[in-house]
């Protein structure tokens, strides 16, 4: 490196700055500042200022950014991986590398990672770590599912594993939900112990004539009677329509009148429904 003292300072000629050379000083000017001629060891020439020659800060014309990841890793082993060819894509202004793993499967990985060890396979290895961390309850039976053998996925962080149905049906399962008995079927089980659906006729549902579910904010304990200002009031709904029978000052009087309308309108339908089904 030349040493420039004195005036000697404003010339460069000659000095060289990582792949730079300074040739001459030229006519064109950057924010006032005389910019020189340099030429790149790959022959392109650029335009920079003098002081960024002589402090370093400019080492080539971009070619040796433009070829960062451009190393040819071709047929070098990386953990379980095999580079294979450069593609011309790139990730993180490094080249992708198509890669052979030796499970067999192709991994696209950049020259960055492959050189620093950051990926060592094309995700198997990974895989197999985590089956081998996993808790082993294969052979083990939950409900109806038997546990057969983890599988390279995790859902909420616990390990999937493949279980075989009494049914007969396969399917994924995680370890959590087996072991705290939220999962016990491929879906089977809770089919089964579905309820049947409604039944309706003429949009009346006859479970609900049958059940008479009593509503939480019924005042009176008895379906269709409610307090009001003017009294106990008795009213009753069917196939769409509200039918009043009346307020009475005594309850009793109103559970009455009620169960006279269930019996002229819901036992009478229910009677002829169930005829039909005979």
């Amino acid at each position: 490196m030349r040493i420039m003292r004195g005036n000697a300072a404003d010339d460069i000629t000659g000095f060289r700055s990582g792949d730079l050379v300074a040739i001459e000083k030229s006519d064109v000017k950057r924010k006032g500042s005389a910019l020189w001629r340099c030429r790149c060891d790959c022959g392109n020439e650029i335009y920079l200022e003098a002081y960024k020659i002589r402090n370093g800060l400019a080492k080539s014309c971009g070619c040796a950014r433009k070829m960062k990841g451009a190393k040819d890793l071709k047929g070098q082993r990386f953990g379980k991986l095999i580079a294979i060819e450069r593609t011309a894509e790139k990730k993180e202004n490094c080249y992708l590398w198509r890669c052979i793993c030796d499970c067999g499967k192709e991994a696209f990985v950049p020259t960055s990672s492959l050189v620093n060890g950051n990926t060592t396979s094309c995700g198997c290895a990974r895989k197999e770590a985590l089956q081998q961390r996993a808790v082993n309850i294969s052979g083990v039976k939950y409900g109806r599912l038997l546990a057969v053998k983890p599988l390279g996925e995790r859902r909420h962080g616990s390990v999937v594993w493949e279980c075989v149905c009494d049914c007969g049906k396969i399917v994924k399962a995680s370890y959590n939900s087996l072991v705290s008995g939220n999962t016990k079927s491929c879906g089977c089980l809770k089919k089964e112990h579905a309820a049947p659906p409604l039944r309706y006729v003429d949009g009346t549902c006859i479970e609900m004539l049958e059940t008479k579910t009593l509503r939480q904010d019924n005042t009176s304990g008895y379906t269709g009677v409610v307090k009001t200002k003017s009294g106990w009031h008795a009213q009753i709904g069917f196939k769409g329509k509200m039918h009043h029978m009346g307020t009475y000052s005594q309850k009793e009087k109103a559970i009455k009148e009620r169960k006279k309308a269930e019996e002229a309108l819901f036992d009478s339908f229910l009677s002829r429904y169930y005829e039909n089904q005979e």
